[in-house]
């Protein structure tokens, strides 16, 4: 894509080369990040996902009792799996944005406006899906786990109050650990994407 004006982003999409670009100033959108911009933003959101682990870890001796065997870090609690899903939806999302960036520049400049409409409105489902669903469930599950740090009768207030143990162990064990080192490494692998994707649009 020619460079119009590099201090003015919307007027060099506007008037340079780019069909997906034009298309994507002018149209709508909630989130109207570039994608390497909004890949980087999903790689937060994943490590803030990680941070259960550290969280996990550092829980004092009337919390930890409370989970299975007294260790928190190899349960398997029920709000965990709403990270778990939080973080199925970042990794989903992510792929469909690099795919979306990956095709239409396979394209351009011969990339058709009807092409260019059909990416728009994957990256704009994409976007919500990943940055809006799946970053409030990572800040769900996370505030899940921070309230074992606001006190023992806090806690177990929380327990008591609600229909199902959300700290009780799931029938499938996939236990925090794991959780937290997975959404760290692909915190890291979708932040490498975004700066490849960013190097190559310089």
């Amino acid at each position: 894509m020619t460079s119009t004006d590099p201090n003015d982003p919307i007027a060099d999409a506007l008037l340079g080369e780019s069909t997906y670009e034009r298309l994507r100033v002018e149209r709508y959108a909630l989130i109207k990040r570039r994608i390497p911009q909004k890949l980087v933003y999903q790689s937060g959101l994943l490590l803030v996902l990680a941070l259960v682990v550290p969280i996990a870890a550092t829980y004092p001796s009337s919390v930890r009792a409370a989970f299975p065997g007294g260790e928190p870090l190899w349960a398997s609690p029920l709000v965990l799996w709403v990270g778990v899903c939080a973080g199925a939806i970042q990794l989903g999302t992510a792929s469909c944005l690099i795919a979306v960036s990956i095709v239409r520049r396979s394209r351009e400049p011969e990339l058709s406006e009807a092409t260019a409409h059909t990416l728009l409105n994957v990256e704009d489902v994409a976007s919500m899906f990943g940055l809006a669903t799946g970053g409030f469930a990572i800040l769900l599950t996370v505030g899940f786990f921070l309230l074992g740090h606001t006190g023992g009768e806090t806690f177990y207030s929380v327990i008591n109050a609600a229909p199902r143990n959300p700290y009780g162990q799931t029938d499938v064990s996939v236990p925090v650990i794991a959780v937290g080192t997975a959404a760290a490494v692909s915190s890291a692998v979708v932040y490498l994407c975004s700066r490849h994707l960013r190097s190559e649009s310089a």
